[in-house]
């Protein structure tokens, strides 16, 4: 309890705001040349960014290869050398969507699962990158408002967080982790707002999607959620994410486009009511990106 305790109170403590940008790695940006790289973390930077937020180091099997797992860090020096603070993405695991929804036994099980192997995972970064060069965690799970409703899975849920926030701390006591949240409608705002207190309580600090690209809900209701969420004093939630593309509905997979770039000014001109902290999803949506996203 000691331990959970010291985790919560470290996610409390006040940090620097930040202004992140997430970056999802993918195996095929490795044919992106190299000398590109650089200067589109230069433009990233120059858009007023501090933070870079690699969603993922590890993508199940993706970027265990030593080639390419030097070349996600080659690309992570590069982000550092044009002023951008990390904060790193740990380990993702394709079937999280689906083995949510297992009984919450096996849920317990495959979360403590998950914890113990992005420990394992951070660690190795950790030492490859050193210490000073990773200013968060980032942990690639994304909860929902509809797997974590009843008591045994929220438990399930909270439980995870709290071994991993103290196996995270380990390796850095002061460092922040993140986790984003989403919601479609399966809650009652003032009940999402509770979910995501609940979270915080592991010692995570929790940043909420907007919504504003997947679509699921209407603008009236995103914005009912998102004031549930932003509270303020005592907020459940510490940060937004902007979603800066529109999904095309109708596909088997997921699928977006970029804003428009009017509509990508006004999503980046956005102002927060309460949080520190703001985060834009993704780089490959952003023009200087273009050929990022057609690969």
């Amino acid at each position: 309890m000691a331990l959970l305790l010291m985790g919560a109170a470290a996610s409390a403590r006040p940090t620097a705001p930040v202004h992140a940008l997430f970056y999802q790695p993918q195996l095929t940006d490795r044919v992106l040349p190299a000398a590109r790289w650089p200067a589109l973390f230069a433009s990233v930077r120059a858009r007023g960014f501090d933070t870079l937020v690699v969603q993922w180091v590890q993508y199940g099997d993706g970027f265990t290869a030593p080639a390419d797992r030097a070349w996600l860090r080659a690309r992570l020096d590069e982000a550092r050398a044009s002023g951008l603070q990390l904060v790193l993405g740990l380990a993702a695991d394709p079937a999280f969507f689906q083995r949510q929804a297992d009984a919450p036994d096996a849920v317990a099980s495959y979360l403590q699962g998950l914890a113990r192997r992005d420990v394992a995972v951070a660690a190795q970064w950790q030492a490859m990158l050193g210490a000073p060069a990773i200013t968060g965690w980032y942990l690639p799970l994304e909860i929902d408002d509809q797997h974590w409703r009843s008591p045994e899975a929220r438990r399930a849920l909270t439980d995870a967080l709290a071994e991993e926030v103290r196996g995270l701390h380990a390796l850095a006591p002061a460092r922040p982790i993140y986790v984003t949240a989403f919601f479609s409608g399966r809650m009652a705002p003032a009940a999402y707002a509770q979910l995501l207190a609940d979270v915080h309580d592991t010692g995570v600090r929790v940043w909420v999607q907007d919504g504003a690209g997947t679509a699921q809900l209407g603008a009236a209701e995103r914005a009912l959620y998102l004031a549930a969420a932003d509270g303020c004093a005592g907020s459940p939630a510490q940060g937004r994410v902007h979603e800066i593309f529109a999904q095309v509905p109708g596909q088997a997979t997921f699928t977006a486009q970029p804003l428009s770039p009017a509509a990508l000014e006004a999503a980046l001109a956005q102002p927060l009511p309460c949080q520190d902290d703001r985060a834009v999803f993704e780089l490959r949506y952003l023009p200087e990106a273009a050929d990022l996203l057609a690969r």
